[in-house]
Formats: C-alpha cells, structure tokens, sequence
C-alpha cells in the first residue's frame, strides 16, 4: 500500500511541479423528479426536482458554490523535499479568473516559487464538480521551474477536503481548507 502511495505521489509531484497537478470531482449524483401516486382524487404529492441546497452549495454573487470559495493548502514531500500548495477560489462567472494556485519547494541548488492563476471554465452543475480552465504562469521564479497547467475538476468531498484532477492525465492532489 505505502509504495502505491509512493508512487502516486511521485507521479503527481512531477506533474504538480510543472503546474499541472489537478484534482477532479468523481461522478455527478444525479437526481430525477418523484411524484408520489395520488391517494385520493385531487391530491399530489411531489418530491423535490433537485436535492435541497445548503448554504455551502448556494452561489453568491457568481456561478462558484460557496463551499468551494477560500484558501486550500496541501504539501507533496518527495526525493527533492517538502513541496507546498496554496490554492485560492474566488466568486466568478464563466470566464473569469477564479483560481490562484502558489507553488513552492526546493529545485536543484536552490527553490521554486510558481503562481499561477485559471478561468472559470464551465458553470457547475448541481453537485458537479466545478471545471477550471488552463493555468497561465503570473510568476516564475525561476522561470524554467514553472510551466502553465492543464485543465482542472474540483470536487468537495464529503470529508470537506478538495480534491483537484488534471482532466487529461488524472493526476490529482487533496487540498485542506484554511480558515
């Protein structure tokens, strides 16, 4: 089990390091409308269309749920040393900028500081996972340690841990909330 561990986290470090470490949400729950037989003439009973919302879930200002909105951190300790993430989810709609990820940890001789920032790719669905497009590179200290990512899925998880998956590779990572 810890080399299967080991080896996931060797994979995504690498990814991560480029800026390309992601998390995705598992599959969307999906929920139908119910109507409950009628006992008597006239009276219907109806379920709910979609499942009720909290307010973690309700969006505020933007197309974002709540529950995703804040500062996540996670670390990757690997051959090179401790590797930190900090990963910010602000409100937006479609096409704004909504996340910034800041990527730090020793290369080489030195270290690497990376900040990177996406775009609200799509609206998310009831209990879907939120998509975030391409990161672009905002800083790169040094330059060559830092290259922009792919397309991302965040899924909250019933835990209340983040999880982010590269959409095209799978890598992914697990993210605490702060605050």
């Amino acid at each position: 089990m810890a080399l299967i561990v080991a080896l996931g986290a060797g994979a995504s470090v690498y990814a991560l390091m480029k800026g390309d470490g992601d998390n995705r949400a598992g599959g969307d729950p999906t929920t139908s409308p119910t109507a409950d037989a009628p006992t008597t003439p006239g009276q219907v009973t109806e379920g709910p269309t979609q499942p009720p919302t909290t307010p973690e879930e309700t969006p505020t200002d933007g197309a974002i749920p709540v529950k995703y909105l804040g500062t996540w951190t996670a670390s990757i300790d690997n051959a090179t040393g401790h590797n930190t993430r900090e990963l910010t989810i602000q409100q937006g709609e479609v096409g704004d900028t909504v996340l910034s990820l800041t990527a730090d940890g020793p290369a080489g001789s030195g270290t690497y500081h990376c900040v990177f920032r996406a775009e609200l790719s799509g609206a998310p669905s009831a209990g879907g996972p939120l998509r975030i497009g391409a990161s672009e590179v905002t800083v790169g200290e040094p330059a060559a340690s830092c290259s922009p990512g792919e397309a991302t899925e965040l899924t909250v998880l019933p835990d209340g841990r983040l999880r982010r998956v590269n959409t095209s590779n799978g890598d992914e990572l697990t993210y605490t909330k702060q605050g």
